[in-house]
């Protein structure tokens, strides 16, 4: 590839941005306003240079050259000591160039540090002033204590509002700051967040004075995450029409979720993981089947930041919480003037916000028919018009669809279309149960008992033995999303360093370990007097209705009314056990 201003892509400024684009040899392709004033030299002067011949990088030339991220790095331009970012852009595993973010001028440095948040802050001015950046800051307690004008923007509310209140006070409308996290666990992060309905591009690290963490800084680096894709593009896009690039991490993941967020080491687990990273890289589509609350969007996520789409969007839709007359404009979007009410310049759809990225089709086994044929016929040509229009878009998409469902059962019953099937079945990872993966709860409950440690701000060391005792026995019906539950119950009661016997909810603490025998069917008089008095006079269906509603009767008895509890106390999840006791309310008058 030639540099910027040698027969490639003309050269150009941009306005209003730190942001510096790089071609493969780091030479300057384009470049913000604010960047060349960061730097001390006018954009022009910078245009078709090499990025090494200006500033001293150190050995971040080395980490660039490589295709390797990195995040709140400090270059020197000239007596200027600044902070920046760097994300590469890499096309078929080749680096075609990068994005370089400067994120303002340092303070000079002193011969003593400053040793604590107060006196950093007076140095802080060259950071606030970058109206292009969102910036906050936190105290160790995470209260915000500076935020610029371009920070509280994005979350429609002022600096003066936010400063004084813990962050996640101030984040309102807003995905919990994961800032928290940082200062607890010491590194520094870079990942998508949601912010106000908009999905930002964000960094945080940790402030460290004398080794201990004294407060954190986040960055807003693009407010829609977009940017980063249509910045690739303009790099790749030439006279010849050559497929536009993704930006892509070159080594190492820098999301929130990847595949290191899966807990735990079982052989199960460990397989998953690496059937992941095989099958990541490709752009076949994926059927992801599991238990509900096994965490099949946590591996959707995982796949989607081991693939090549990870710097593109990931889009989620659960499709069985969307009213069937709105999936087709949700999926697909609609035109101005489609119906009575469309929104005025129409609405871009679920497929074409994911495009270059990953469509996440959550409880696909609940889609409507009608819905499937025109996700059938989308996959198949790769292209949709929204409703309303006659015009088709092409969308590049990867499809993860994921289902509880038994989907081989509901194409036989004529539920769920078999082309279909065979279209998303292309890869089928199965996640297993927590039942399935015992040996990972511990691990898992741990995780848990750190996240709520920070979302409580509590110190709770963890499970006395005899909580964990119950843990280790209990047979999980809800899988990963109950264990959290509990987790965070206990936190509501406990008042103590560890969570005990007593802090468990209910429904755990009265079950005998499944590890004792089953109790046996009783021999006495009254069962045998019963089955003998049932025969010729009952089927076995009406014996087995009076022995469900009993067990029904006294699982409700045990939970003091609360079907929630009582549906797991049976093993069955609280739709079931409600079609049951509406079965059972004519005939016996029980309570649905």
């Amino acid at each position: 590839m030639e540099r910027a201003g040698s027969g490639g892509e003309p050269a150009t400024t941009v306005g209003g941005s730190g942001v510096i684009r790089l071609d493969a040899e780091l030479g300057i392709v384009s470049l913000g306003e604010a960047a060349g004033r960061l730097i001390g030299i006018s954009p022009e002067a910078l245009l078709g240079r090499r990025i090494d011949e200006i500033v001293d990088l150190a050995n971040l030339g080395r980490l660039m050259h490589s295709g390797i991220s990195f995040s709140n790095q400090v270059i020197v331009a000239g007596t200027r000591r600044l902070a920046c970012d760097y994300v590469p852009i890499v096309e078929d595993d080749r680096i075609v160039g990068g994005v370089l973010t400067l994120l303002g001028a340092l303070p000079e440095e002193t011969s003593a540090p400053p040793d604590d948040l107060t006196e950093l802050l007076r140095s802080a001015g060259a950071f606030m002033d970058l109206d292009y950046h969102g910036i906050i800051i936190l105290d160790r307690s995470g209260t915000v204590v500076m935020v610029n004008q371009s920070f509280a923007e994005v979350l429609d509310t002022t600096p003066q509002t936010m400063i004084g209140k813990h962050v996640h006070q101030a984040y309102h409308n807003s995905q919990p700051s994961r800032m928290p996290h940082v200062m607890e666990s010491g590194k520094p992060e870079i990942s998508t967040h949601y912010m106000n309905g908009k999905e930002v591009y964000a960094s945080r690290f940790p402030l460290v004075r004398g080794g201990k963490v004294i407060g954190c800084v986040g960055k807003i680096l693009f407010k829609d995450v977009r940017e980063i894709t249509l910045l690739a593009n303009r790099l790749q896009s030439g006279p010849e029409g050559k497929t536009p690039a993704r930006a892509v991490a070159g080594k190492g993941s820098l999301f929130t979720y990847d595949i290191n967020s899966i807990v735990g080491q079982s052989t199960r687990i460990a397989e998953l993981k690496e059937t992941i990273l095989r099958v990541a890289p490709k752009n076949s589509n994926i059927l992801l089947r599991g238990e509900s609350g096994t965490g099949k969007e946590l591996f959707a996520h995982a796949l989607h930041a081991a693939s090549t789409r990870r710097y593109a969007p990931f889009v989620k839709v659960n499709c069985a919480a969307i009213p069937e007359h709105l999936l087709e404009s949700e999926l697909f979007g609609y035109a101005e003037g489609a119906f009575t009410g469309a929104r005025k310049g129409g609405q871009v759809g679920k497929f074409e916000l994911a495009h270059t990225g990953t469509i996440f089709l959550d409880e696909i086994g609940d889609m409507p028919l009608a819905m499937q044929a025109k996700l059938l016929r989308i996959l198949q040509e790769r292209e949709l018009v929204p409703l309303g229009s006659t015009t088709p878009k092409v969308i590049d998409v990867r499809v993860v669809a994921a289902t509880n469902s038994n989907l081989e059962q509901l194409v036989r019953e004529g539920r769920f279309r078999e082309d279909l099937y065979y279209r998303l079945n292309v890869v089928a990872l199965t996640i297993p149960s927590l039942r399935e993966r015992m040996e990972d709860v511990f691990a898992i409950a741990k995780s848990f008992v750190a996240q709520f440690n920070v979302d409580f701000g509590l110190q709770i060391q963890g499970l006395d033995g005899a909580a964990w005792e119950i843990i280790r026995h209990y047979h999980w019906p809800g899988n990963i999303r109950e264990l959290r539950n509990v987790i965070e119950s206990a936190f509501n009661v406990t008042s103590g360093p560890l969570i005990r016997r007593e802090d468990l909810p209910l429904q755990l603490t009265r079950l005998s370990p499944p590890s004792q025998s089953p109790p046996e069917c009783p021999s006495g008089q009254d069962l045998d007097g019963y089955l003998r008095s049932c025969l010729g006079r009952k089927n076995i269906g009406e014996i087995m209705d009076d022995l469900e509603r009993l067990l029904i009767e006294k699982a409700l008895e045990l939970c003091g009314g609360n079907k929630l509890q009582a549906a797991q106390l049976l093993g069955i999840s609280r739709p079931g056990l409600y079609k049951k006791l509406q079965k059972q309310a004519p005939a016996d008058g029980i309570p649905s």
